[in-house]
């Protein structure tokens, strides 16, 4: 009788520790499934992000898309407010490229050090709770911030003492690197809410007015030989796109356009291209000051078909075309030893 009373007691045990055990994975669970459902709120210190996968790795990066995924939408959200948009005034259309970008970056913002809070696998996938500590984060972008505003500041010491027409050379790269800034500025706002950008702003405001002024004091003439006359009218277009001004008389800039241009026919079964003509073209184009110095000279390699010729394909501008919407005018017109 003993002995049954025993196993009866043994057996209620094992009963309650089962029941019991599994009382305390259902609460387990039951904890990490709220921080699922209900992600920590974001703080003045730390961003919290949930995201599920395969892989605990995979529901890591798709926690950190999650929080870039808000921060993108902030950004959208006050760039009008930002320096970028006040650094580049009323341009609607720039200011919207601006913002696009801007916004497209901040959707792929760059984690380090981050780890992994919380974790859970339901048998399915993985559930990740991570947290990024908003200063780190901001310090990341601070620091590339500085280093382009540093080569910002060099590449001013030399536009400062410059010529007018290599001041619009260097007006390129200065631009290049300001547009850069605008990429960091609208994010680093939003993450760290108290930077101190004005530091940047006056001076900003400044290299893009005097960039702006020696632009407006420049007066282009251009010539061009008989194998250039498409792409003279060409580049002559695109600057006047960008509100530069002309004179055959009184100039401070000479363009000199020159092609020379070799003909080649290339056999094929194709009849289309076997009727084809091709001008492999050797353009240069040098700038001269208004005391005749030459300041540019940029050299451009192009090839362009016709049916209709070797004189229609040396005219033909689709090729030049290509790289000024790419790179822009000014970069066409004095960046040398470009192929295409």
């Amino acid at each position: 009788m003993r002995q049954i009373k025993a196993v009866v007691i043994l057996l209620g045990l094992f009963i309650f520790a089962s029941c019991n055990g599994a009382s305390i994975s259902e609460q387990q669970n039951a904890a990490s499934a709220a921080w699922v459902s209900s992600p920590p709120g974001d703080t003045s210190r730390y961003y919290y992000g949930v995201g599920d996968g395969k892989t605990q790795t995979d529901a890591k990066n798709s926690a950190l898309a999650d929080i870039s995924s808000r921060i993108s939408v902030s950004v959208n959200s006050t760039f009008s407010s930002s320096l970028s948009a006040s650094r580049l005034g009323n341009d609607e259309e720039v200011l919207s490229k601006v913002k696009q970008d801007v916004v497209t970056k901040a959707k792929e913002i760059e984690y380090s050090n981050v780890g992994i809070e919380d974790s859970y696998n339901d048998g399915t996938a993985w559930h990740v709770l991570v947290k990024v500590d908003r200063e780190e984060l901001a310090r990341t972008y601070i620091t590339k911030l500085k280093k382009v505003d540093e080569k910002i500041m060099n590449e001013w010491d030399i536009f400062s003492g410059s010529t007018v027409f290599e001041k619009l050379k260097l007006s390129n790269k200065i631009n290049d690197l300001l547009n850069e800034t605008d990429n960091y500025f609208p994010i680093i706002k939003i993450i760290k809410p108290n930077f101190q950008d004005s530091v940047y702003l006056n001076r900003y405001k400044m290299y893009t007015k005097e960039i702006r002024e020696a632009q407006n004091n420049l007066v282009f003439k251009i010539q061009a030989d008989e194998n250039s006359k498409s792409l003279a009218s060409l580049v002559r277009s695109e600057l006047s796109l960008e509100n530069f001004k002309f004179s055959d008389k009184i100039y401070n800039v000479l363009i000199k356009i020159r092609t020379k241009a070799v003909e080649k026919h290339i056999a094929s079964a194709n009849p289309q291209f076997a009727k084809m003509t091709w001008a492999l073209r050797t353009t240069t184009i040098e700038a001269y000051d208004k005391t005749g110095k030459r300041v540019s000279n940029a050299v451009v390699k192009t090839k362009s078909g016709s049916p209709d010729g070797f004189e229609d394909a040396i005219s033909r501008t689709k090729k030049y075309e290509d790289i000024i919407a790419r790179e822009g005018i000014i970069h066409f017109i004095t960046n040398g030893n470009q192929k295409r």
